[in-house]
């Protein structure tokens, strides 16, 4: 491709006073250009039946045996109000209850990462389980945020109540109209971390999922 306008590859102030802008040698309209597009930022991955029904009934205990706290979005004040999101939550650390779950996810993220070619290093923080109940939500979003939010890379969720036992709550994007397979139960969405998302308000039943972000350099 030819970039419409290249970047100085230097700039210097002259003596008068006056910037001198230096391509070094190149003409700075129509200059070819070799970068890749790579459509698949735009979308989520979907990847079904990545989890059984027991190993989402075993994180579910998992969850479900932490402390359940009032869901807040942590750093970003302007997201406190509960207008903005209304759920629960609890953590599930690194331990010997849960350390099969995380060499699942790190798995899960290598996979899945293969559209994205992101440069990943880890989970930089413990997975989080939530749940909604009627009326709860949680509104437009995205998961990249001030110190280390800014950190994250790739997003996941995992769907894990069955897909009869809840009306609302589906997990949305913007400019993404369908997601084949996204609502069954053991489904992993994967999805990078800049993408616009939201639970839609539930109505009846009861939602949970686990939900995962995998950190790597921060964006240059």
């Amino acid at each position: 491709m030819n970039l419409a306008y290249l970047f100085p590859r230097r700039m210097e102030k002259a003596a008068d006073g006056n910037v001198v802008l230096d391509w070094e040698g190149q003409f700075p309209f129509g200059a070819p250009w070799s970068g890749q597009h790579n459509d698949a930022l735009s979308y989520p991955r979907v990847l079904p039946d990545c989890l059984s029904a027991r190993e989402c009934a075993d994180i579910v205990a998992l969850g479900e045996r932490r402390l359940i706290s009032s869901a807040s979005v942590e750093g970003r004040s302007d997201l406190q109000s509960r207008d903005y999101r209304v759920g629960n939550i609890s953590w599930i650390e690194p331990a010997e209850d849960s350390y099969w779950l995380y060499h699942r996810l790190g798995m899960l993220f290598s996979y899945l990462n293969e559209a994205y070619s992101f440069e990943l290093v880890g989970l930089g923080e413990s997975l989080q389980y939530t749940s909604y109940g009627p009326g709860q939500f949680f509104n437009w979003h995205i998961d990249n945020g001030a110190g280390g939010a800014s950190l994250r890379k790739l997003s996941m969720t995992i769907q894990l109540s069955e897909p009869a036992g809840y009306t609302g709550g589906e997990l949305e994007f913007h400019g993404v109209s369908e997601m084949p397979g996204a609502r069954g139960q053991g489904s992993a969405i994967c999805f990078p971390s800049f993408l616009a998302h939201r639970v839609s308000p539930m109505q009846h039943g009861l939602r949970r999922s686990l939900v995962a972000w995998a950190y790597g350099p921060a964006y240059r």
